[in-house]
């Protein structure tokens, strides 16, 4: 499913009224029925004795706001609409429906010229079973202030559930940060497509459940304005995956190269090892430093080890070389970089793997760190590359600060792809997934537990066993990163967040896999 900004979404608005002359009135009457239905969902008992509370803005979201309280009205609910702006203002369809609800008697609270706005408010927040919030949406270009904001905070205290029509009030629309105070909402319900904010922390969380919903937007709207981002539900994704043969083989599901590892951090090789093969993969072989075999082959039964020469350093060095040709002879992909430490002679290794191979290439944690000393390694090489920095691995190879990478994630992402001509998966609490021609894939699973060593690893042999099975390597990354973090999810529900550790998602990952197959035969 598309994500859009608020001017794309105003675009798909537009298009939809200018070219399809589907009037804006229908559209906001839609978004106002679609509404009302997720409320019947919610609060099944609303209609025998509620009180609902409707804030209201002066522009389209009040408006859809305005059309909600009147059909919630005529089904049997007693509704209040809290105005921020004098009747005066409400123009077009605002205006409209404003002027329906009033003639079909609907009560209202007017804020605005009211020194005793606030006691009153207060007495209709105590009393209410449920709020709609409908004061401002997506549109909102300046941080709340003054009234609006001494309203929120009077909401936020309250224990009444509240349900947001678009967006929640003061959260933006781009890129989901709180435009000076903002409403936290049980139930968001969007039209059309889901919107940037809605996925970007804080406005994901304050959005609570998000329900997007069709108000009869033409199919084709977020291609024909040149949308690229969107995001993926269960039942995308398990469409998706490629059925496996049943006549398969080991070399059917492809051979996965793992080139991982150091003294002191031999669990990121073991992570990523087992990964793969839990992703799927036929075969797994880990090239390691050759004096930590026996590490690797007392810990791991299924993967296979190859010795590249450390010299007893416990890190590979440029002797590994040699070895490597041989090693990577055979592979469909490799996984190179987590665990291969500062000392590492990562940059050598890497510089022969990119002017002799042309195989896919995953590269994480050292691997990135040893790169970005020559990136121009990058744009030369002839196969496709996937690189999955964290922001601190993103501003070694950026130059740039933290803080600029977790402001503008999508365009740091988005730009280092386009320049360097590698897939970017960005991660964060929304990991981004970035093609060099454009396309921006932004992931909506996985919770805060999986911030701890090690979940990182765990999704780089994850993508590798995907792109082993035949996936693009961009489909790989974005298919990887979903199941990655659902993984997490269900490891969450078993251990909570706290105490939930790397191999712990790596247990769940065909559980996962299983869940999807399972969907897919369903819905065939």
């Amino acid at each position: 499913m598309y994500v859009v900004t608020p001017e794309e979404m105003r675009g798909i608005d537009n298009r939809t009224i200018t070219e399809f002359g589907i009037p804006g009135i229908v559209l906001m009457e839609n978004a106002a029925i679609r509404t009302v239905d997720v409320i019947e969902r919610e609060y099944p008992d609303l209609y025998k004795s509620g009180r609902v509370l409707v804030l209201v803005g002066g522009g389209n979201n009040g408006g859809d706001g305005l059309a909600i309280a009147r059909h919630l009205m005529l089904k049997g609910a007693s509704v209040k609409a809290a105005l921020f702006v004098n009747e005066d203002k409400f123009v077009g369809d605002a205006k409209a429906n404003y002027d329906i609800y009033r003639a079909l008697g609907g009560k209202c609270l007017f804020i605005q010229d009211n020194p005793g706005y606030l006691q009153e408010l207060d007495s209709c927040i105590g009393k209410a079973d449920l709020i709609i919030d409908s004061i401002f949406g997506t549109g909102l270009s300046r941080d709340i202030e003054g009234t609006v904001s001494d309203v929120i905070e009077r909401v936020n205290r309250s224990p009444v559930p509240v349900v947001a029509v678009d967006i929640p009030t003061g959260i933006s629309g781009v890129n989901g940060r709180i435009m000076g105070t903002a409403i936290r909402a049980d139930y968001t319900v969007t039209f059309g497509n889901i919107k940037r904010g809605h996925l970007f922390y804080p406005g994901r969380e304050y959005s609570g459940k998000l329900f997007v919903s069709p108000i009869s937007l033409p199919r084709c709207s977020a291609e024909s304005i040149g949308v690229k981002t969107f995001t993926l539900d269960d039942g995308e994704v398990s469409k998706g995956l490629k059925e496996r043969p049943k006549d398969g083989h080991k070399g059917t599901f492809g051979k996965v190269g793992v080139i991982a590892g150091s003294l002191g951090m031999t669990g990121a090789a073991c992570l990523t090892s087992m990964a793969a093969l839990k992703g799927g993969a036929g075969l797994v072989t880990l090239g390691c430093p050759v004096s930590l075999m026996p590490i690797y082959q007392s810990k791991m039964t299924e993967v296979m080890t190859y010795p590249l020469e450390d010299g007893g350093a416990g890190y590979l060095t440029g002797d590994a070389i040699p070895s490597v040709q041989d090693f990577l002879r055979d592979k469909d992909v490799l996984a190179i970089g987590p665990g291969l430490g500062p000392k590492c002679h990562g940059l050598e290794i890497l510089r022969y793997i990119l002017d002799h191979f042309d195989i896919s290439i995953i590269m994480d944690a050292d691997a990135l760190n040893h790169i970005s000393k020559d990136l121009g390694l990058f744009p030369a090489y002839k196969g496709s590359i996937v690189i999955t920095p964290h922001p601190g691995e993103m501003a070694r190879l950026t130059g740039m600060d933290i803080e600029e990478i977790t402001n503008s994630p999508i365009d740091v992402a988005t730009n280092f792809a386009k320049e360097m001509g590698v897939v970017v998966l960005l991660k964060g609490a929304t990991t981004v997934v970035a093609h060099p021609d454009g396309r921006i894939y932004l992931n909506s699973t996985g919770n805060p537990g999986m911030a701890t060593g090690g979940s990182g690893d765990v999704l780089t042999g994850l993508i590798a066993a995907l792109v082993a099975q035949g996936y693009s390597t961009y489909d790989a990354a974005v298919y990887g990163s979903f199941i990655h973090g659902r993984a997490g999810d269900y490891a969450m529900k078993k251990w909570g967040e706290a105490g939930l550790v790397a191999g712990d998602i790596l247990n769940e990952i065909p559980l996962v896999f299983k869940d999807m197959y399972r969907l897919k035969k369903a819905t065939k």
